[in-house]
């Protein structure tokens, strides 16, 4: 029995169709998987299909009854439910509230609420941390909120927007039994976006593939899998052996020491994060910072940038203490960050976005020109994105906008974190050459990545971080050679 199906759906951003006459249909109870390169439309058909954006033509049928147009809130009403690609939950509240609150709205007298509340987090694994606040759940929690939050509407049919997103390989494989007992014991009909292909390949029923807004294939995994069309636009041939071109030698024993963090400790609130945190950084080298979700690795990086200043211990710069200064000192010594979160302006364009660092630097007008077209060199997927606001801008292209940003300027040292997060797995062969290059060109990287594989085959050397202590320092042959070590410390 068909549960969803559009016809000629379609949606327009001025002369961009983001999707294009898409014919789509979802049987009663399947796992259907939507991938397709960062900007393909996958999301913006998701935001189709709940009613956040009316599309510019087509119809969209839910349990044969027409919902074209209807606002989000409706939509839910009938039997959709959604996750959200940036998790979408109440960090200031416990994991109960959470759930409670969007509760009350559908189930009556508070007692019902009250006991669907229980029931959503034991279907998630959250039980036994009801009581925490939201924003202190590690990232993979946080998702499994989210989904709990998409589930209190009753719904028959969940979208989950890149569930995985970010995760570690363990929390990605709870992520996935949750997903498949979803499915397979609770009943629901799923709709997945991800990028993750052995959990695609290995979760779904059939897959749907965009492609620049218009259906590119579908199929069985094995279908997909075996198609032409797909591996050359998607998975450029990727596999699980990642096997990037010209790796670099590496820096010289000798080399000057850039960036040194000694016995670094730092809190949130009366919450002790980074204990006694020592790390190294040479001039021309790619140092990796790896570790579990909760480890410390972004504090590490706010802690260099001030931005959660150390409490004790210290940070030094090319042989200049700095964990007194401001972010924005800081930042003009010539530190480049780019964060998880991305923090993109939704309401500039791409290019305004690209040019903002060199209104608060005082560049001149052709490095200025020499920078901006050397981004457009390495993403030259951006270069018809020009114009568009940061929130039509996706996922992954919000990754490189960042990315970008992060290098206008006199940058000498560059903080990446989590810079894979969310692209498509060609897109992160590209991602890597580009790292590569960037690191040749004369900038010294700290990489803070959880595709640990990608991370290992660029760095020269790498720190392992667990609970907020430093547990690892060498280089990466090493740590990749040795199974057990890897698996206590990564879980890989």
């Amino acid at each position: 029995m068909e549960i969803l199906a559009t016809k000629r759906v379609s949606r327009n951003f001025g002369s961009l169709a983001a999707v294009h006459q898409v014919d789509f249909s979802v049987e009663k109870g399947e796992l259907r998987s939507i991938i397709g390169p960062n900007g393909a439309g996958k999301t913006t058909f998701f935001n189709l299909l709940t009613g956040i954006l009316p599309p510019t033509g087509g119809e969209i049928f839910f349990k044969n009854e027409n919902l074209t147009g209807l606002p989000p809130y409706a939509v839910a009403q009938k039997g959709i439910g959604r996750s959200f690609q940036i998790t979408s939950i109440f960090p200031e509240l416990t994991v109960y509230e959470n759930i409670l609150i969007p509760c009350m709205l559908y189930d009556h007298p508070r007692s019902e609420a009250v006991k669907r509340t229980w029931e959503i987090l034991e279907e998630i694994d959250l039980k036994e941390k009801a009581d925490f606040i939201a924003a202190n759940l590690s990232h993979g929690d946080k998702r499994h909120l989210d989904i709990g939050i998409a589930m209190t509407t009753r719904p028959e049919l969940l979208l989950l927007d890149e569930p995985t997103s970010g995760m570690p390989p363990e929390e990605s494989i709870r992520t996935v039994k949750l997903i498949q007992k979803l499915r397979s014991e609770k009943g629901y009909t799923i709709i997945l976006i991800e990028h993750k292909m052995d959990i695609v390949l290995s979760v779904s029923d059939r897959i749907t593939v965009l492609h620049l807004g218009e259906k590119l294939a579908e199929g069985t995994p094995s279908e997909i899998q075996a198609n032409e069309q797909v591996q050359k636009a998607y998975l450029g041939g990727l596999d699980k052996e990642y096997n990037f071109v010209s790796r670099r030698q590496t820096s010289g024993q000798n080399a000057k020491e850039v960036l040194v963090l000694e016995k670094v400790n730092a809190f949130y609130g009366e919450s002790h994060v980074l204990h006694d945190i020592s790390l190294k950084v040479k001039e021309g080298e790619i140092v990796a910072l790896l570790g579990r979700n909760g480890a410390g690795k972004t504090t590490t990086l706010r802690a260099v940038m001030g931005l959660t200043p150390a409490r004790s211990g210290m940070v030094r710069f090319q042989d200049q203490r700095i964990e007194t200064l401001a972010p924005e000192t800081i930042a003009d010594m010539g530190i480049g960050l780019v964060p998880a979160e991305r923090r993109i302006f939704a309401n500039l364009t791409l290019l305004e976005n690209l040019e903002l660092p060199f209104f608060m630097k005082g560049i001149g007008s052709l490095k200025r020109r020499c920078q901006v077209e050397a981004f457009f060199n390495d993403f030259p997927t951006l270069i018809n994105r020009k114009a568009h606001k940061g929130n039509r801008l996706s996922g992954g292209e919000q990754q490189m906008l960042a990315i970008g940003r992060a290098l206008m300027g006199r940058i000498r040292f560059m903080m990446l974190d989590e810079p894979s997060q969310g692209l498509a797995p060609l897109i992160v062969k590209h991602l890597a050459e580009v790292i590569q290059k960037i690191n040749r060109e004369g900038i010294t990287i700290l990489l803070v990545e959880q595709n640990a594989l990608m991370a290992l085959e660029l760095s020269d050397r790498v720190y392992v971080m667990d609970k907020g202590t430093m547990v690892y320092e060498g280089k990466p042959d090493q740590l990749w050679a040795n199974r057990q070590l890897r698996q206590q410390l990564l879980g890989v």
